[in-house]
């Protein structure tokens, strides 16, 4: 599942780039804004078809280009491409055939990015815990997203009646137990996953926090004990006060405590980031126990997180063997922790990467 190929085309000032990464660390420097989040970016959006910076199509695309592209090929032969247009559309191809979903980009490069953001995982909206925990359930179990995306659409369905000048009761009542029926699965999937997954985040909170005690719970978005059909009928005035629905899975969350209190609470700022880290990489762990090998995506790690943690991360990052591309102002902050492993240098500058000596 590693990235042998990597072009990039129109891609914010990335006009034309070609490389062929390394099987396991890769360091991209340069100066701020000459494109090294950008060539992350143009991963993330080969990998999971879309940005990690912004939802809108237009500023991925340089101003004088209608379209911006990524092609990637990957060490099992499979060539993968994403055409972003200015537009909004985008176009997907697997092995030069058009792809049906934006799911298989992800099931055939799986990848975990760690920057600046990831933070709002601990002091954030339940979403992009919710987010991180289907990235790691939709690997494992196969009839996920089928599920997922089964509940997506009879919750948009009733979210609409709801909002609907005239709510017809027949209507409803069919969406509701659509929704009810692809719930169920669904959070059996995922409490699934967050069981088998617990002893790998036990293992990388001790290594990197060991004197600060973590649970972790996972909330399904409703009360399990009864019928989430029920539920909905109960609630189908308060839902329509708001507009929308309040239960469900959509609803699901990991809380993550310290002694019983909210991490954000609590812990400081620097080992926020540690746990952070901590539930990205074991879930990492966690999916090579299933034959895979995920790509990490790091920005700007070096002023992320202190000397100290970044060694720590940056060891077991080495020992996990994964495919690695992470950013940095100066190659110094980050390529001499690596010891004997694989290690390639890139120099990024006005949106040109080549590659750079030790």
């Amino acid at each position: 599942m590693t990235l042998v190929r990597l072009e990039i085309s129109c891609l914010r000032n990335l006009r034309q780039v070609s490389l062929e990464p390394g099987p396991v660390i890769n360091i991209f420097h340069g100066l701020n804004g000459s494109g090294k989040t950008s060539l992350l970016e143009a991963v993330h959006l080969l990998g999971l078809g879309r940005s990690f910076r912004t939802l809108k199509a237009r500023r991925l695309v340089q101003d004088d280009e209608l379209e911006a592209t990524i092609f990637g090929r990957t060490a099992a032969g499979h060539s993968l491409g994403i055409g972003k247009m200015s537009s909004g559309e985008s176009v997907v191809r697997i092995n030069g055939a058009p792809a049906g979903s934006l799911a298989v980009l992800a099931s055939h490069l799986p990848l975990q990015l760690f920057d600046p953001s990831s933070l709002s995982i601990m002091d954030g909206p339940s979403q992009p815990r919710r987010q991180l925990l289907d990235w790691g359930t939709f690997h494992v179990e196969h009839s996920f997203h089928g599920c997922w995306s089964r509940a997506q659409r009879a919750l948009q369905q009733r979210n609409s009646l709801l909002k609907a000048a005239k709510i017809s009761p027949m209507e409803l009542q069919v969406w509701e137990r659509e929704f009810a029926e692809a719930a169920l699965p669904l959070h059996l999937a995922r409490q699934a996953f967050v069981e088998s997954w617990l002893p790998w985040l036990a293992a990388a909170l001790t290594r990197l926090l060991p004197d600060i005690p973590l649970d972790v719970d996972y909330q399904p978005g409703w009360n399990t004990q009864e019928l989430l059909v029920d539920l909905l009928a109960q609630s189908r005035d308060r839902d329509r006060e708001r507009g929308f629905t309040q239960i469900g899975p959509h609803r699901a969350d990991l809380k993550i405590r310290t002694q019983g209190v909210a991490v954000d609470e609590r812990l400081s700022r620097g080992q926020l980031k540690l746990v952070a880290c901590a539930l990205k990489l074991s879930m990492v762990q966690r999916l090579m126990q299933e034959g895979m090998r995920p790509l990490l995506l790091l920005d700007d790690l070096a002023s992320e997180l202190d000397a100290v943690s970044r060694q720590k991360v940056c060891q077991w990052i080495g020992e996990m063997q994964v495919q690695t591309l992470m950013t940095c102002i100066e190659p110094s902050q980050l390529k001499d922790v690596w010891g004997g492993i694989p290690l390639k240098l890139f120099h990024v500058e006005h949106g040109c990467v080549s590659p750079a000596t030790e």
